[in-house]
């Protein structure tokens, strides 16, 4: 089965109803992904995902959505087998379905890809939500007093 496929490539343009499809961090973006499949033998082949373009996700400082420009390279190892199972490496996927869907995968690469502190370059927060985190931690602190 895997060997028909051997140099197989499918492209895809990624755009807001995939992210909202799978309800995580991301919600917004514009990604163009390459899927180009390497069969090595009958029963395990790779695939190499390359996707490019931005997501939008909320900043952690102020919440307000920020621009993040995404290219990834990413390889995921398929094998057939009984049933499905997800080993980390290395993907099973049943013999008898034929096929693997890729957009839990390529969310995951895209999200993988992302810098740990996601916040807006200095200045571009949004002020009023700042200033809200601000009031609320002054007043918090005066709530706090030590009496010792």
């Amino acid at each position: 089965m895997a060997g028909g496929i051997d140099g197989l490539t499918v492209k895809y343009d990624i755009d807001d109803s995939f992210f909202q499809a799978i309800d995580g961090l991301v919600s917004h973006g514009q990604i163009q992904t390459t899927v180009e499949v390497e069969g090595n033998t009958r029963t395990m082949f790779k695939l190499h995902i390359h996707s490019v373009g931005q997501v939008s996700v909320p900043c952690d400082r102020c919440l307000a959505d920020m621009q993040i420009p995404i290219d990834t390279d990413d390889t995921l190892a398929v094998k057939l087998g009984d049933d499905y199972l997800d080993e980390g490496d290395v993907v099973v996927i049943p013999a008898t379905d034929g096929y693997i869907d890729t957009a839990q995968f390529i969310y995951e690469f895209v999200v993988l890809s992302l810098p740990m502190k996601r916040v807006h370059e200095q200045g571009q927060c949004d002020e009023a939500t700042l200033r809200a985190l601000d009031s609320h931690l002054t007043s918090m602190d005066s709530d706090t007093g030590d009496d010792d």
